[in-house]
């Protein structure tokens, strides 16, 4: 087994673990906490960028009037006709007609929208690119009223994320390895593959310098199953427990893997979509009961999702994918990365909660708000490997993160491979048919 390099770590996922589960407030807390937390972090970069020249105003302080030149810090809301709606669910029941199911319900003709506490106006303009905007999103507009009660934008500023802590000069920082989307339930079909990558963490494929130098692995969701769990209406009780009977085999078959694994360095497991935990955002860890074997080990944690840690310092951040998922769904956006810069850009782990994405009704906070912008920013079980290392645009910024779409380990028996140094990363394939 190979000696690991020590790497100081802290866990920085306490804002995400709920202290209470009451469910019976309105959503309306969360967004009126996310709009008065980022107003505060955004006016200062207002004034900045706009050196003064033009107000703050709200929209209850235009009163209609006509060729208003203003700054307004609000919410953008996109009205999309093809939007899931309830409607759809009782459709049946009420005798109407059904929606077609639809992967992508951006439009065109989606209308853009900006609304503050009191007030919402309807935003028009050549710079404003509504179909790459969603729901959820707070942003500074700058621009000026018009007789039809359009807000012209001119110009539109987003967060980008917090503060970014400089990375101190070191000789050899360690590697970070993220899999995901291991889909237990069918890991027959790439058992070989799991089980070179086991080899391949303990050092025993003739790597064991390279083996040395990885002080961390992240299982990032979607471990027992990457999709859905189809229900057939026939013979329903019976297929239910044979469902609950696969899924508590391949926990035990997890939980081996899982204590091989940790006895060869430090393993941190995020739940995912399809896995057994609770469905709202943000996901809470796994009993430790549910993986006996690796529960005894010190090395093996479960975490949250979102999950957020720093490692030699170096900021780590992401999610099991329901984030970049949900957004490809409501915008234009093509990638799974484009998806994941946005939400840097927009200074928000998830924009679409509570709106499409399933979230805690949180009343006095907003925990997805980025108040530190990251190193590394991860999204699990997307489709395929990409990454870019993005830096700030603003000229008096260095930050830098580099953004990793980690691959679904069931689909492309791969992993990510992050240099907390460099932040270099690569795709390192396991597929026996790999050439």
């Amino acid at each position: 087994m190979a000696k690991r390099l020590e790497c100081p770590y802290e866990n920085l996922s306490s804002c995400f673990l709920l202290q209470t589960s009451d469910y019976q407030k309105q959503f309306c807390h969360l967004y009126t906490h996310r709009l008065a937390e980022m107003r505060r972090l955004l006016t200062p970069l207002a004034k900045s960028k706009w050196d003064n020249q033009v107000p703050i105003m709200k929209l209850c302080e235009l009163r209609g009037e006509q060729n208003v030149n203003c700054i307004i810090i609000g919410t953008i809301y996109k009205h999309q006709a093809h939007k899931p709606s309830i409607l759809r669910d009782i459709s049946e029941e009420n005798q109407l007609a059904p929606q077609p199911q639809r992967k992508n319900y951006s439009e065109p003709e989606d209308k853009v929208i900006l609304e503050d506490e009191l007030q919402r106006v309807r935003l028009q303009g050549d710079i404003l690119d509504g179909r790459n905007l969603a729901t959820g999103i707070v942003c500074a507009v700058k621009g000026g009223t018009d007789s039809d009660g359009y807000l012209n934008v001119e110009e539109v500023l987003f967060l980008e994320s917090g503060p970014q802590k400089s990375l101190a000069l070191r000789s050899n920082a360690g590697k970070l390895v993220i899999i995901s989307g291991l889909d237990q339930l069918q890991s027959h079909n790439y058992v070989d593959a799991l089980n070179m990558f086991q080899y391949w963490l303990s050092g025993s494929l003739g790597n064991t310098v390279r083996a040395q130098s990885m002080v961390r692995l992240i299982v990032a969701g979607n471990s027992v199953r990457s999709t859905a769990l189809v229900e057939l209406p026939t013979l329903q009780v019976a297929r239910s427990q044979a469902n609950a009977n696969d899924t508590v085999q391949a926990i035990a078959q997890l939980d081996t893997w899982f204590a091989a694994w940790a006895r060869a360095l430090h393993v941190d497991l995020m739940p995912g979509a399809f896995d057994p935990a609770n469905f709202m955002f943000p996901q809470q860890p796994f009993h430790k009961c549910m993986f006996p074997l690796a529960g005894q080990l010190s090395s093996f944690q479960s975490v949250p999702n979102p999950y957020s840690c720093r490692l030699n310092g170096a900021h780590v951040m992401g999610t099991a994918g329901q984030n970049v998922e949900d957004l490809l769904s409501s915008t234009s956006l093509d990638s799974s990365l484009l998806a994941l810069s946005s939400t840097l850009k927009w200074g928000h782990l998830a924009p679409t909660a509570p709106d499409t994405l399933a979230s805690y009704p949180y009343i006095g906070s907003d925990p997805f708000i980025m108040q530190e912008c990251p190193h590394v920013y991860f999204a699990g079980n997307c489709a395929s490997f990409d990454t870019e290392l993005l830096e700030d645009s603003r000229k008096e910024s260095s930050k830098r993160t580099r953004l990793v779409c980690v691959p679904s380990f069931s689909r492309t028996q791969s992993v990510a491979l992050i240099d907390l140094d460099t932040l270099d990363c690569r795709e390192i394939k396991f597929s026996v048919n790999s050439e």
